[in-house]
């Protein structure tokens, strides 16, 4: 049966045997986070206490720290022999402490390496299992990753997941389009366009979309869309890669 596991990618939460644990205040949802982001490295009290107050920190933070390491302790201990499975254990190390955990329980771990096992797929031209894998790796998020949680350093952690998650949709995407399955590329990308219009990624790949999808006079108006939103908002041009989507689709155009 499973024992504790971790999700990051939303709201931080801990499970034991499919039930809901809870973790605390705050703080301690903090620091907890901060040693799982850590992937089992010791992390000194300087920076937890960093972490938990940045420059604000009162005198009695590494008390605070060690109080809370004892609650969540004590938390996941309860948790794991709840579940019958494998316990996740917060170790002291030297000035410090460290998180010991099956990677396999942390949901960025596993959303990490399971968009690196769809790379791997999409390089030896497996593109289904690439696509479901990527899929599987989405599916894990339930929300803003670290969700609730302030403080520079989490703001940091917090943009570098959602990059990541960004890129895995993109790849999604792609690895779609070459497939021939537009219809839902064509759908999200409508979508993330609206969202995030100076992101010029979004908008090369929807233009391969509708291109491939039959849709060329669309994939060339959409590259107007972008290049007057760029220029408008940002003074700027298209970058290569637009540009390059661009005189392909118009090339194509011209030769039928």
């Amino acid at each position: 049966m499973a024992g504790v596991s971790f999700g990051l990618l939303g709201p931080i939460k801990v499970w034991s045997g499919g039930d809901e644990l809870g973790v605390g205040s705050p703080q301690q949802r903090r620091l907890l986070a901060l040693l799982l982001l850590s992937d089992g490295r010791q992390v000194s009290l300087d920076e937890i206490v960093g972490a938990l107050w940045g420059c604000e920190a009162p005198r009695s933070a590494v008390v605070s720290v060690r109080t809370y390491v004892s609650r969540l302790r004590r938390t996941l201990a309860d948790g794991g022999a709840a579940g019958l499975g494998t316990e996740a254990e917060i170790r002291s190390a030297g000035r410090g402490y460290h998180l010991a955990v099956d990677p396999g329980t942390v949901d960025v771990t596993v959303f990490r390496q399971t968009t690196a096992a769809a790379r791997e797929a999409r390089e030896r031209g497996e593109l289904g299992e690439a696509s479901r894998l990527l899929r599987g790796a989405l599916a894990l998020w339930r929300g803003p990753a670290l969700g609730g949680l302030g403080g520079a350093f989490f703001e940091g952690r917090r943009a570098w997941l959602e990059q990541l998650r960004a890129s895995a949709m993109e790849e999604r995407w792609a690895i779609d389009i070459e497939r021939g399955d537009c219809g839902e590329a064509i759908a999200g990308l409508t979508r993330a366009t609206s969202a995030e219009p100076y992101r010029e990624r979004l908008w090369e790949l929807l233009m391969w979309a509708l291109d491939r999808d039959g849709r060329r006079v669309e994939a060339l108006s959409a590259y107007r869309r972008a290049a007057r939103l760029l220029d408008d908002d940002l003074g700027l041009e298209p970058g290569p890669g637009l540009r390059r989507m661009h005189a392909r689709i118009r090339t194509a155009a011209s030769l039928v």
